[in-house]
């Protein structure tokens, strides 16, 4: 016994003995890491150091003459960390989604205008003919970085901020589900396509869609082209529960080809450089509200494509407005022909030189900040001259004035208008320069007006998320109306016509659910009694 105890001991004695030596070895580890790893904070400091020094070399001997607007470089660097942080904090909390409506603002709008468009324009690829309209690039160019700060800032914390959530959540509990089969909403929403593509080919005659304008302004103008988006609608309709299917039979097959025909069809005659991307849009956006997971490879793909498809955007779109030359109306017959001569006129061209075009289309189209700053270099100067323009105060005016039909007030106002705003401010009206929602609210409100304008509209994005799809089940007719409300936000366009906007759509959209549900409601109560 006592020799068994002896080895027992002895046995003990040994691994403690060994995890001692391995516990030492762990510290002396430890110790050579972190000595290695306090050496890896003076390399960067070195590194950094020494970039500094070469940068500073390189701008006294005047290697940077010709990149004027280099000094741009930080403040745009810190905009990009404006706009990430509230991404980031979406990320953590578990609520990142390309639908979420500060998401998708973000990445399709406000970081390519502003930041990419930022660094286009810091390094010399951007060089628009109305810079010289910037009173002191040096000030201005800056200060208008931080207006769009200040503007986003305020958007994501409206966004952010529990109240939209609540009321939201509110509005949703009382909302009845009506959540019919998919397969009994294929046909009503083919039929919603077929009635929104008659007001759409109405709208296109009397001057009220593509690169035309009417010779005279109809009262029905506005409501034919609201009918119009019915075409739209049921384009989600139909990408949605073509997204929640499994398999795809040929039934699905034909929905998807009449879809493409009917959405190309509606990208050419419109003659304008995002056609495509308007395609892509709803396809996108309805893979993800179907709860679909986007993966790296499909990351990856559509992170390829998308540049391919926006510069061949901008090479039709360019190519069709110098072939048609004016927006003057035409009759059916002579817009086919320029859609038609546009073809050829690239088929003719060489194709470096239209890509290379293509490309720097692409390059000024992105490229907001510069044209924003056009608008908080003059908007005290010009502020006095807005009246004569018709365009004062335009954001009260259109608030107050957009419930009231055009039939019953043929002469109401239309405050905000692009071509007299780019009239005045850009001094030509040929064409529409981008304001942005941050130019408009400084027009009317100053510096003030942009953050708190912004939360509002932060808010109502909430308000509206949560209402059609945060915390909810997905039901069709609600992602529908829902992409129906985010897609009509224009940040490029004024701040103005956004609720008055998202109000006459969601009416709008409100009665083709209507429409597609009572149909598929008849359908199943017609399925149930043969059953």
């Amino acid at each position: 016994m006592g020799r068994r105890h002896y080895r027992r001991l002895s046995f003990t004695a040994i691994i403690e003995y060994l995890l001692k030596m391995n516990r030492a070895e762990q510290f002396r580890d430890r110790a050579n890491s972190t000595e290695q790893l306090s050496a890896v904070p003076a390399i960067i400091m070195m590194g950094l150091a020494a970039l500094v020094t070469f940068i500073v070399l390189l701008a006294t001997l005047g290697a940077f003459d010709n990149f004027p607007y280099l000094f741009l470089l930080p403040w745009v660097f810190g905009l990009a960390v404006v706009m990430a942080v509230p991404l980031c904090v979406l990320n953590y909390q578990g609520r990142f989604s390309l639908a979420n409506p500060l998401v998708f603002a973000t990445l399709s709008y406000f970081f390519p205008a502003f930041v990419v468009g930022g660094f286009l324009l810091a390094g010399g690829w951007s060089q628009p003919g109305f810079l010289p309209l910037i009173q002191d690039i040096q000030t201005d160019l800056p200060f208008t970085i931080v207006l769009v700060a200040l503007g986003f800032g305020g958007l994501a914390i409206g966004y952010l901020l529990p109240i939209g959530a609540k009321l939201g959540g509110f509005v949703a509990s009382r909302i009845p589900s009506a959540d019919y089969s998919p397969s009994s909403l294929i046909i009503p929403s083919v039929f919603l396509m077929l009635l929104g593509s008659v007001f759409f080919i109405l709208s296109f005659t009397t001057g009220g869609f593509g690169y035309q304008t009417g010779t005279v302004v109809n009262s029905y103008d506005g409501l034919i082209y609201l009918t119009s988006r019915f075409s739209l609608q049921a384009t989600v309709f139909l990408w949605l529960i073509i997204f929640q299917q499994r398999r795809l039979s040929p039934i699905y097959l034909l929905i998807i080809g009449l879809i493409g025909t009917i959405s190309i069809g509606a990208a050419l005659f419109a003659g304008n450089r995002a056609g495509i991307l308007q395609i892509l849009v709803p396809v996108m956006l309805s893979y993800i509200l179907a709860g679909r997971k986007i993966t790296f490879r499909q990351t990856v793909i559509v992170g390829i494509l998308l540049p391919i498809f926006l510069v061949v955007g901008m090479i039709y779109g360019t190519t069709f407005r110098s072939v048609k030359g004016t927006e003057e109306q035409q009759n059916s017959a002579q817009y086919a022909e320029n859609v038609a001569e546009a073809f050829n006129e690239i088929g003719r061209s060489d194709v470096s030189n239209s890509v290379s075009s293509g490309f720097s289309s692409l390059v000024e189209r992105i490229d907001i900040l510069s044209t924003l700053a056009v608008v908080a270099s003059n908007y005290e100067k010009l502020k006095p001259y807005e009246e004569a323009y018709g365009i004062d105060n335009n954001i009260w005016v259109d608030s107050t004035t957009f419930f009231i039909p055009r039939v019953l007030w043929p002469d109401k106002p239309v405050a905000s208008d692009p071509r007299r705003y780019s009239d005045l401010y850009f001094d030509f009206s040929g064409s529409s320069y981008a304001i942005t929602p941050i130019g408009d609210l400084l027009r009317n409100f100053g510096v003030i007006g942009v953050p708190v304008g912004m939360a509002i509209l932060g808010l109502i994005l909430r308000f509206i998320y949560r209402i059609f799809v945060e915390g909810q089940k997905p039901v069709i007719w609600k992602l529908s109306v829902y992409f129906m409300l985010i897609s009509t936000i224009s940040y490029e366009s004024f701040y103005a016509t956004i609720i008055p906007n998202m109000i006459k759509v969601g009416f709008t959209a409100m009665i083709g659910v209507l429409l597609v549900n009572l149909i598929a409601k008849k359908m199943e109560v017609k399925t149930a009694a043969e059953l």
